[in-house]
């Protein structure tokens, strides 16, 4: 089979003709193409030089929001009001959300974004609409969510935070601060409903985080002095209605953090 057709190719013959019209089609081709390759040259060269650019645009918007924008800390402050700021790795406030309604109200009185995060506490403290909450058994919690939560703990107790105001500062693993995302709650109000949870308080996430925490501090008291029932739909609307405020009240904490 393979000699046949060898031999019936061997049979074909081109002529001078054929030869001289496929050496004009081949040199007329080798022209377009040099002429191509003029023009086009100069946007190759640049296609690498345009590659290069965008990757070197590209590293310094990862850059930016590695050092910037990147969560790595989470910082919420919780007396009624339920704060919850968010840190980059220099300790600077990329975002501040309110938990809950009184907490709407003290971040629309400040500017703390892109703050350190002990003058961003500071601000806080300082409101207008937070001072009415900072009585001496008000409870203010700061609670902390890092890798380096020591650091941040050792800056807020050198701080304001418990120098003036008192303060109990606290810390959360990383676990607990996506927990307490999920459930929409503050980290200092979390950690309070996992607590109450332990002695089957029957409060709910949402039941808690609308709970001052002066008065999430008494009930935790009541449970760790013997109580054994459940709060019922009475006490909860009482427990919701906030602290009195009334000074030589509840107890207040010392600052420390576990």
């Amino acid at each position: 089979m393979y000699d046949e057709i060898r031999e019936a190719f061997e049979q074909i013959h081109a002529t001078e003709q054929m030869k001289q019209s496929v050496s004009e089609y081949l040199v007329q081709n080798r022209r377009k193409a040099e002429r191509g390759t003029a023009r086009g040259s100069f946007r190759l060269g640049l296609r690498p030089l345009v590659s290069i650019c965008a990757l070197l645009l590209l590293c310094a918007g990862i850059g930016n929001w590695y050092f910037w924008e990147m969560p790595v800390s989470y910082l919420s402050v919780d007396v009624n009001p339920s704060i919850e700021l968010t840190l980059n790795r220099r300790n600077r406030v990329t975002d501040a959300e309110s938990r809950n309604k009184e907490g709407a109200q003290v971040l629309a009185d400040v500017q703390i974004k892109g703050k350190d995060y002990l003058e961003a506490v500071e601000l806080l403290m300082k409101s207008k609409k937070m001072q009415p909450y900072l009585t001496r058994n008000a409870e203010l919690t700061v609670t902390v969510a890092s890798s380096k939560a020591e650091e941040l703990l050792s800056g807020l107790e050198s701080s304001p935070v418990t120098t003036h105001y008192h303060g109990l500062c606290r810390s959360a693993d990383m676990e607990t601060a996506a927990s307490a995302h999920d459930c929409g709650m503050s980290l200092g109000k979390y950690q309070m409903y996992q607590l109450l949870s332990q002695y089957n308080s029957g409060l709910a996430p949402e039941e808690c985080q609308n709970i001052s925490m002066c008065r999430l501090y008494q009930l935790l008291a009541q449970y760790e002095g013997g109580r054994e029932e459940t709060v019922n739909q009475e006490e909860l609307q009482d427990l919701q209605g906030g602290c009195s405020h009334e000074e030589g009240g509840h107890h207040h904490h010392g600052s420390s953090h576990h």
